[in-house]
């Protein structure tokens, strides 16, 4: 416990101070080290005399520097300046794709946040937020109430963080649009009934609008607006005709815009639909032209965020950049903490990704940056998995490099968390042998998880079975130790490691099944029963495990869809059991569905990995419905 007495510290600081002092381990008392606390620029710390200096610009600055006090509190001359490259630096946290944080959750993000010295929080809520006489939306979600958006705003403001309401207006509404009360609004599955000729969609996006922002200090909002491909191609098109993505968004944001002005707000939105308006071919083509059309469709008071968390080189963000820089709005950009790739987060993507993005963002000029958490496809990564990404986009804007051993160091000051515990996230995805794609990503992990163990779709692509058991029972060993020794992160950790558990079981059976039928080998058969029995007590293990770190920082709303799909996997491991045991006694002469030579799906001509990150793609060649 370090012990600390402040001095010429500001009243407003003190409560933040108060909230910040258990994750720092400190305390404030008379007999502690002297801190001089005075105004300057950024953050400054150096020696005086038997004590120190701390100087800063406001809140932010202030609580980062309680972490450079605990960083060097045993050393002797220390003399640090600090400057941020960026006016505001934050974060966004998807609280849409099945998990909503509990409201400490979020608390306990804050606090690790404002060590950062980061100084701007968004939620990302779809439908998550309770709208007023609209007891559809948000139905059976988990959905904030006014209340607790507006103690947690309360407790942003304490710690020096604008917290923003970040929602959509357009598109991603697809769980608000899925209610039959939902119909008058709905173009597509996803994307909203807009034109001047709908008003029933303007006052209920009105109605969005007022809801999301009342809780609320700011006069900011996110309106989203990304990504709808789909804009005037459903009920639109059968009710108006065709009409061209760049009128429709035009006409859109003009009606959205005069909602914001007379509700007194400023907005910010994706930026990607004028670049798909300009070039339909994936999302901000590189060589995409803006006409002056598009530019104009865009409002020069609504700030424009640019988002890539993909590529790894400097050239795409210098190159987008430079086009965002054509519009009279402010760009924002928008990089990511890799925690959507399945259960592991991916660091290595995280830190290829962010750095250079960061580098150019400085050299354009870019003042407002964040980064996006987002938990696609089910939530099935804790948000406490972006902790350390946190570091990395502090550490950046206010120091401009990365140092990862001193990152590490500050990062264990501040936090009492060891870095490796999270980088190691990345290698449950990184199997022996394996080749990406030239800047892509692997979640093979997820992928052996969910793989049917009598249909092994990726048998052909993830063939090295005799490498992966020992990899993985040696990630057993790591995570079992992280879970010791990382007591805020204890529970993921524990997951980890009964996942890392489960898929070294996983590929004894994969080693063993089907060459076992193929060779007609009753005696092999009758050994994989037992190990059939050992994966599912395993996978109970597992379960458990995730139901535990769920329940520890999410509402409950959402678990539903992982207990569906970790209680498939444990349905189909009772059914391989059964059906391997009848092929051992000689009851069954075949199993088809395993003796069937598998094809490639995984990987390209080349041999390489193939990012896929939908569930659905995982289990069966069987898909229903849609998606």
């Amino acid at each position: 416990m370090l012990k600390f007495r402040f001095q010429g510290l500001p009243d407003e600081y003190r409560p933040g101070l108060e909230a910040l002092r258990g994750e720092l381990g400190i305390c404030e008392c008379e007999d502690g080290v002297t801190v001089c606390v005075r105004q300057g620029d950024g953050v400054s710390l150096c020696r005086d005399g038997d004590g120190w200096s701390l100087s800063c610009a406001g809140k932010s600055e202030f609580f980062r520097g309680l972490t450079l006090l605990c960083r060097y509190a045993g050393e002797g001359n220390v003399d640090i300046t600090e400057k941020p490259r960026f006016d505001r630096c934050g974060l966004m946290a998807d609280c849409s794709r099945n998990a909503v944080l509990k409201p400490e959750s979020v608390k306990y993000l804050m606090r690790r946040m404002a060590l950062a010295g980061m100084n701007w929080m968004m939620l990302y809520t779809e439908d998550t937020y309770a709208v007023p006489d609209r007891p559809y939306f948000g139905y059976l979600r988990g959905r904030y109430t006014f209340e607790e958006l507006k103690d947690m705003d309360d407790y942003a403001d304490m710690l020096g963080i604008e917290m923003i309401p970040c929602i959509q207006t357009l598109a991603h509404l697809e769980r608000a649009l899925q209610w039959p009360v939902m119909e008058a609004y709905r173009d597509t599955a996803d994307v909203l009934l807009t034109g001047e000729n709908e008003p029933e969609t303007y006052a209920f996006l009105r109605e969005c609008i007022q809801a999301a922002s009342a809780p609320f200090r700011s006069s900011r909002i996110h309106i989203g607006m990304d990504e709808a491909y789909w804009m005037g191609r459903g009920n639109y098109l059968n009710k108006y005709g065709y009409d061209s993505k760049v009128k429709l968004m035009r006409t859109h944001l003009k009606l959205v815009k005069e909602i914001l002005d007379e509700e007194g707000l400023e907005a910010i939105m994706w930026s990607d639909m004028h670049f798909t308006a300009a070039r339909d071919e994936g999302v901000y083509h590189p060589e995409s032209m803006l006409t002056q059309e598009i530019l104009d469709a865009a409002p020069e008071d609504i700030g424009l965020i640019f988002w890539d968390y993909y590529h790894e080189e400097p050239a795409p963000y210098a190159n987008m950049l430079q086009k965002h820089s054509q519009f009279r709005a402010k760009t924002i950009f928008a990089g990511g903490i890799w925690t959507w790739s399945g259960p592991a987060a991916d660091y290595r993507k995280t830190l290829a990704s962010a750095l250079p993005a960061l580098e150019e963002c400085v050299k354009a000029g870019v003042k407002d940056v964040f980064a996006a958490a987002w938990l696609d496809d089910g939530a099935e990564c804790s948000l406490y998995a972006l902790l350390y990404g946190l570091t990395i986009y502090g550490e950046y804007n206010y120091t401009g490099r990365w140092d990862a051993d001193e990152a590490a160091r500050r990062f264990r000051a501040s936090s009492g968390l060891d870095a490796q515990a999270f980088l190691a996230m990345s290698e449950l995805n990184q199997l022996p042998g394996m080749t990406l794609q030239p800047g892509s990503m692997s979640n093979s992990g997820r992928v052996l998880l969910y793989e049917d163990p009598l249909l092994p779709l990726f048998e052909a692509d993830l063939p090295h079975n005799e490498d992966y058991v020992p990899y993985f029972e040696e990630l057993v060993v790591r995570f079992t130790s992280f879970a010791e020794e990382n007591e805020p992160v204890r529970l993921q950790m524990k997951a980890y490691a009964c996942m890392a558990r489960a898929l070294a079981l996983k590929c004894r059976w994969r080693m063993a099944a089907a060459p076992a039928v193929r060779k007609n080998d009753r005696e092999a058969a009758a050994e994989l029963v037992s190990l059939a029995e050992e994966n599912l007590e395993v996978l109970r293990d597992l379960r458990q495990a995730w139901y535990e770190q769920w329940m520890a920082v999410n509402k409950p709303f959402g678990f539903e869809v992982l207990d569906i799909r970790l209680g498939g996997v444990s349905a189909r491991f009772e059914t391989a059991r059964e059906r391997m045991g009848e092929f051992a006694r000689g009851e069954l002469e075949d199993i088809p569905e395993l003796r069937e030579q598998k094809l490639p799906f995984q990987t390209d001509d080349a041999g390489r990995y193939v990012y896929r990150n939908l569930w659905a793609h995982m289990v069966t060649a069987s898909r229903m419905g849609q998606e």
